[in-house]
């Protein structure tokens, strides 16, 4: 068999890594996290094959925000899967079609020519997700600043938290979204600064490599810089 195009990052987590991060969840309810650009559903298949495990074994997928990049493959992977789709009530309306995509300009260009090459449709969300609402062991975090309805998930059992786009991780420091994809500055501090008050010892990001040392230190850094 090949290499492997994906990595347990923690016990019954894998990592598939690309342009950005998504991952699957093997829980008491087994779910994904984001899905990464479009073109992944196989890498997720393969996986599954591997671990033996069957597709309709993932109940969730779970969408940190509603950015491109982190839902290019919902479509494909929702056929897969037969899984339900949850993301946050302030983002589910961009992932449904309801509203257009808001975000740094230079990105609509880019984001409406990967609709048309992939033959990407909207997708109705059959979850619409709350601060404190429970996917398997992990509780939904709103966390808006960098989209309205981010959000992160956080475990108490295992100390993980998903943090999407929230955070990136990069020479040993936590850094926030650059400014053109930090449209809310303010709301963003308050984000993190909740996720400063949680016990966490793995962080799992959207882009970039986990944290699995030092994160409640990493996180007091981060919200030093904010605060400057």
């Amino acid at each position: 068999m090949g290499k492997s195009n994906f990595t347990e990052v923690k016990t019954g987590i894998y990592q598939f890594k690309g342009v950005s991060n998504f991952y699957l969840v093997l829980d008491s309810e087994s779910f994904v996290v984001d899905t990464g650009l479009p073109g992944k559903t196989g890498q997720l298949e393969n996986c599954l094959n591997t671990l033996g495990k069957s597709p309709n074994d993932i109940g969730v997928i779970v969408l940190t925000h509603h950015h491109f990049d982190h839902t290019g493959s919902l479509n494909k992977i929702k056929q897969l899967t037969g899984a339900r789709i949850a993301a946050h009530k302030d983002d589910w309306p961009y992932i449904s079609g309801e509203k257009s995509y808001e975000g740094p300009f230079f990105m609509k260009p880019i984001t409406k020519l990967m609709n048309i090459i992939y033959n990407i449709k909207p997708v109705k969300t059959d979850m619409i997700l709350n601060d404190g609402d429970k996917i398997a062991d992990y509780t939904v975090i709103h966390t808006p600043g960098h989209t309205p309805g981010s959000v992160c998930l956080y475990n108490p059992l295992n100390k993980v938290l998903f943090v999407g786009d929230n955070m990136s991780f990069n020479k040993g420091v936590l850094n926030p979204p650059s400014g053109r994809l930090l449209p809310d500055p303010l709301n963003y501090r308050k984000s993190m600064e909740k996720l400063g008050e949680i016990d966490v010892e793995t962080i799992l990001t959207g882009h970039g490599e986990p944290v699995t040392t030092n994160a409640n230190k990493l996180i007091k850094e981060l919200l030093v810089t904010l605060s400057g």
